[in-house]
C-alpha cells in the first residue's frame, strides 16, 4: 500500500506503518538529525526503510504537484509542543501549528485514508480547535485556504457538515486516543490520533483492540508471581497497589475468572532483558549503549521511572532532554546507584525501536553528551512503534476491505 508521512521526525510512526504493510513513497521532515537518523540506517540496509524518498524540508516548501496523488495513507505527527500539556499552551496562535498545512497536503493529495497524531492536551486543552481539526478534515477542499478567524471558519463549516455539503474529497473523521502499554510498549505514552477515511469507502475504521492490561501485570506480579520468575528476581514484599490488587482479585465473579486474559503490560525491566549495565566505554555488539554523559539526580516531581513499572513518557524537552521522564529508578535496593539516565539503545527498546536502528553521531557536534541529547530528543518526540503498527494494522484492515 502505497503511503507518504510529514513531519516523520526519526521515524517511529513510520516504522510501526511499515510493519502494517504501508511503503512509504516520500518522507518529508525539517530536522537534520532525524533526517540523517533515517539515511543513515536506510544507507546500512533497513529492510523497512527501502524505498523511502526523504525530503528534508519544510513542509510548505515541498511541491505538492510534484507528489503522485490518492495514496493510500498520508500519515504524520504535526509539532505538537504548543498544545502539550507541558509545553507552553499556545495553541492555534503558535507560529509551529501546521494544522492548516497538513489540511493542504489532505486536500492536495487526497488520501485514501489518513492518521495523523498529537498529544492529549489536543484533546484536553485545545477542544474547540480540535474539533476545527476534525472539521476541517472532513471537508479539505473548502477549509482551505483556512481563514483568518479558524472560530469563524469552524462554524461555517459546522454548517456545512450539517447541510450535509460534500467536498471532493470528503472524509469520515474519527478522533481516538490511545495508551500505548495497552498495545505492548514499556511505556505509560498517550497518544491523540486523528483518523479519516474517504467516503469513497464503505468500510468504517475502528480502532485497534488492546492487547495488553495493567491488570494481567499485577495478576502475574501479586497473583501468580510469575512475572518476578521470568526475571529470576525473589518475590517482594507486597506493596500498596498490590494488596489493592489482590482484594480486588478475591472478590472477583466467576465469569471474570474464565475471560481470556490480555497478556501483561510490559515494564521497563522487561524492554531491557538482555542489556548489560551500560559502561561509558558501551557495550560490543549493542549499538548506541553508551552510560549516559551526566549524573542523574532525583528530586521531587522528577524521580525516574520504577524499573518495574512501565516507564514514564519520554520526553524531549524544549532545550534538550527531560530529566525525570528519562531517568530509570532501580530502586532503593540499588543505593547511590538507584537512578541513572537512560541510554539511548534503553530509550530506544522503550520505544519499540528494533535493535539494529542506530542513532548517528549529528553533524558538527562533538562529545558524547551531544550525540546522547540528539538521540534522546528524537526518541522523545517519536510515536512508540508497537502503537503505530496497532494502528496502520487497524486502518489497513479498512483499506484492503
Amino acid at each position: 500500500m502505497r503511503s507518504i508521512e510529514i513531519f516523520a521526525g526519526a521515524a517511529g510512526l513510520g516504522l510501526g506503518l511499515a510493519r502494517a504493510g504501508f511503503k512509504h513513497e516520500i518522507v518529508v521532515e525539517k530536522d537534520h538529525d532525524a533526517c540523517r537518523t533515517i539515511l543513515h540506517n536506510q544507507k546500512l540496509g533497513h529492510e523497512l526503510l527501502q524505498g523511502w524518498k526523504v525530503l528534508e524540508a519544510d513542509v510548505n516548501d515541498v511541491d505538492l504537484g510534484g507528489i503522485a496523488p490518492e495514496p493510500d495513507l498520508l500519515s504524520g505527527g504535526p509539532p505538537c509542543q504548543a498544545f502539550s500539556i507541558g509545553g507552553k499552551h499556545v495553541g492555534a496562535a503558535s507560529d509551529r501549528n501546521l494544522w492548516p498545512t497538513t489540511f493542504a497536503y489532505v486536500r492536495a493529495l487526497r488520501p485514501r485514508a489518513f492518521v495523523f497524531e498529537n498529544v492529549p492536551g489536543l484533546m484536553q486543552s485545545h477542544g474547540d480547535y480540535l474539533d476545527y481539526i476534525t472539521l476541517a478534515l472532513t471537508l479539505p477542499d473548502i477549509a482551505c485556504p483556512p481563514a483568518e478567524d479558524w472560530r469563524e471558519q469552524a462554524s461555517f463549516l459546522r454548517r456545512c457538515v450539517e447541510q450535509k455539503v460534500r467536498s471532493v474529497p470528503t472524509y469520515r473523521v474519527a478522533v481516538k486516543k490511545l495508551t500505548a502499554t495497552d498495545y505492548g510498549t514499556a511505556q505509560n505514552r498517550s497518544r491523540v490520533f486523528i483518523v479519516g477515511i474517504r467516503d469513497d469507502l464503505t468500510q468504517e475504521w475502528q480502532a485497534p483492540d488492546m492487547t495488553h492490561s495493567h491488570d494481567r501485570l499485577m495478576h502475574e506480579k501479586w497473583a501468580t508471581g510469575e512475572y518476578w520468575d521470568r526475571h529470576g528476581l525473589e518475590r517482594p514484599v507486597m506493596d500498596k497497589a498490590g494488596l489493592a490488587y489482590m482484594r480486588k482479585h478475591n472478590q472477583r465473579g466467576m465469569e471474570d475468572l474464565f475471560s481470556q486474559p490480555l497478556r501483561a503490560h510490559r515494564t521497563t525491566r522487561d524492554a531491557l532483558v538482555g542489556l548489560p549495565e551500560p559502561t561509558a566505554e558501551g557495550t560490543p555488539g549493542i549499538l548506541d549503549h553508551q552510560a549516559a554523559p551526566r549524573e542523574a539526580k532525583a528530586y521531587k516531581g522528577h524521580t525516574g521511572s520504577p524499573i518495574d513499572d512501565p516507564s514514564k513518557t519520554l520526553r524531549a524537552g524544549d532545550h534538550g532532554v527531560s530529566g525525570g521522564e528519562n531517568m530509570i529508578d532501580l530502586g532503593p535496593l540499588a543505593g547511590t546507584s538507584r537512578y541513572r539516565h537512560f541510554t539511548v539503545r534503553e530509550a530506544a527498546r522503550i520505544q519499540d525501536f528494533p535493535d539494529d536502528y542506530t542513532f548517528p553521531q549529528p553533524e558538527g557536534k562533538r562529545g558524547k553528551t551531544c550525540a546522547w541529547s540528539s538521540s534522546l530528543k528524537q526518541l522523545g518526540n517519536a510515536v512508540p512503534c508497537a502503537l503505530a503498527q496497532a494502528m496502520g494494522d487497524s486502518i489497513a484492515k479498512v483499506l484492503r476491505a
